[in-house]
C-alpha cells in the first residue's frame, strides 16, 4: 500500500524554542490515522507544516509523492482541511457559502447540494450562517473540507462544538469517506474517539513523537495486560489444575468463589479459555476488559517523565 504522507526528520523552531523535533511519520493511503498529545505538544505546528501553511526549519514532507517546493498547487488540490475553529461570513447562507468554496476548488455546482446533504445541512441550506449554532458551523466546515473529494482529509479536533448525536454522525461520516477511499488524518484530545476510529496513531510530547502504532501494538510494547473474568461451575479451587503451570504460561490470576480473574497478554485471551475447556472446566460466563487508550497514554507519559 502506498504512503500518502511521509514526514522525514521534520523540525520547526521559533527562535530558541523547538516546537517540532526531528519527526518521522508515515501514513498509508486509505487508513485512518490520529495524532494526539496534550496542549503544546506540537500537533498543530505539525499539521500546519503538512498543510503548507508554515515552512519547516528542516526536513521533508511528501504528500502522494509530491513536495511543496515543486508541486504546491497540486498538493493543495488533493488535501481537505477542517481547522479547529472555522469562520464564515455571517450574512451568507450555507448554500452561498458552499457555492463559494465549490468555485474556489473548481467543483461542479451540483456537488454543493450533495455535500450539504452528507453533513446534515440540507434542510437549512438557505439559512444565514450567522444564525447557525457552533455545531452547525462545524458541519459546514466539514462540507467545505470534503466538497472536492480529497485524497487526504486533515481534521483538527473535529468533534469540537458537536453534541453527542452530532459526534456519532461525524464518526459515521469519517468511516464513509474512508470507505470511499479518503485517507483521514486527525488530531483529537478525546481518547475514546481516537480508540474508536484510528487504525494507527502517534503520541506527541514536547515536539517529538514518543510512541506510535496501532492500539494493539502499543498495548504489547508497554506490556499492558488484558483482564479476563471467568465464572465457572462449582468451586474452582477443587477442580483446579496446577496454578504454577497456569501462571507461568499466562500470567497472574486470582480465584474468588467460583470466579477466576486472569491478567494475560491480549493475544492469549482465547488460549486461556481453551485451556480451561480442555481441562474439563465448565465456563458459565466470562468478560474481557482490554487496556484502553487511556491506560496506554498514561503509560507513555509516565515513561516520558522517567526519561
Amino acid at each position: 500500500m502506498n504512503e500518502i504522507l511521509q514526514v522525514k526528520d521534520l523540525e520547526k523552531s521559533f527562535g530558541d524554542f523547538v516546537a517540532v523535533n526531528k519527526i518521522n511519520l508515515n501514513i498509508k493511503e486509505g487508513e485512518i490515522f490520529s495524532i494526539l498529545g496534550h496542549n503544546g505538544a506540537g500537533k498543530s505546528t505539525l499539521i500546519k507544516m503538512v498543510l503548507g501553511l508554515i515552512n519547516p526549519t528542516s526536513g521533508e514532507i511528501w504528500i502522494d509523492g509530491l513536495q511543496y517546493r515543486q508541486k504546491s498547487k497540486d498538493i493543495k488540490r488533493i488535501i481537505g482541511y477542517l481547522p479547529e475553529r472555522m469562520n464564515f461570513y455571517a450574512n451568507l447562507t450555507a448554500w452561498e457559502t458552499i457555492s463559494f468554496y465549490a468555485k474556489l476548488k473548481e467543483v461542479q455546482p451540483e456537488r454543493c447540494e450533495e455535500v450539504l446533504e452528507q453533513v446534515g445541512l440540507a434542510d437549512v441550506m438557505h439559512r444565514r450562517v450567522g444564525a447557525f449554532s457552533k455545531g452547525m458551523q462545524q458541519r459546514l466546515g466539514l462540507a467545505q473540507a470534503v466538497i472536492h473529494r480529497p485524497k487526504l482529509l486533515i481534521l483538527d479536533e473535529p468533534t469540537t462544538g458537536l453534541d453527542p448525536i452530532g459526534i456519532m454522525e461525524l464518526k459515521q461520516m469519517i468511516r464513509n469517506w474512508n470507505q470511499e477511499g479518503t485517507t483521514i488524518f486527525f488530531s483529537s484530545h478525546n481518547l475514546a474517539d481516537v480508540e474508536e476510529l484510528a487504525g494507527n496513531m502517534a503520541i506527541m510530547n514536547k515536539g517529538s513523537i514518543v510512541a506510535d502504532g496501532s492500539l494493539a501494538e502499543l498495548q504489547q510494547k508497554y506490556k499492558l495486560r488484558t483482564k479476563i473474568k471467568i465464572k465457572v461451575s462449582g468451586d474452582p479451587s477443587e477442580t483446579w489444575f496446577s496454578q504454577q503451570q497456569f501462571t507461568s504460561r499466562f500470567g497472574k490470576f486470582e480465584i474468588q468463589d467460583n470466579t477466576m480473574t486472569c491478567y494475560c497478554d491480549s493475544r492469549d485471551k482465547m488460549d486461556v479459555l481453551k485451556t480451561l475447556l480442555d481441562k474439563g472446566i465448565k465456563i458459565e460466563d466470562f468478560s474481557v476488559d482490554e487496556p484502553g487508550l487511556d491506560l496506554v497514554y498514561q503509560e507513555v507519559m509516565r515513561n516520558c517523565a522517567i526519561f
